[in-house]
């Protein structure tokens, strides 16, 4: 009995190894192609000009970022904080939500762009447009108000 059960392990074990051996044998064919690939999902687009390289446009929906639903003069700041060197402040919005902003972000119907916060307050810049109908930049200061 013990016989039948050493021989039946071992035809197991050649069946199973030699499984893999043809398995392996067809994956190295399969992979093996001639000629030259290009591993272009690791690359740039070598036929790409790296002269003028295009931007990507940015798209500003208000569904994703809630304060742009808001204008400036109903945000209020309730908050500024210095971390790392680095400051923060935090606005709340009228519905009383409150969200954190840094330099860069962007707040505002007229999607005004934070260009410094200190410790008095936040500056903005916002595009806006003039009589002739030309873009300038607007500075816009939002003070923090002070505790009585």
């Amino acid at each position: 009995m013990k016989k039948i059960i050493l021989i039946f392990f071992l035809i197991v074990l050649a069946l199973f190894s030699l499984s893999i051996t043809i398995t392996s044998a067809a994956f190295a064919l399969t992979s093996a192609k001639p000629g030259l690939e290009y591993p272009y999902f690791l690359k740039r687009n070598p036929f790409q000009t790296f002269l003028y390289v295009k931007k990507p446009a940015v798209s500003f929906k208000t569904e994703e970022m809630p304060l742009l639903r808001y204008n400036l003069s109903s945000l209020k700041i309730i908050g500024i904080m210095e971390g790392r060197g680095k400051y923060f402040a935090m606005l709340q919005t009228p519905d009383g939500r409150s969200y954190v902003i840094t330099v860069g972000s962007v707040v505002g119907i007229d999607k005004a762009r934070v260009t410094s916060i200190n410790d008095d307050g936040v500056t903005l810049t916002q595009n806006t447009h003039n009589a002739l109908g030309q873009m300038r930049a607007v500075s816009v200061t939002m003070k923090m108000r002070k505790l009585k």
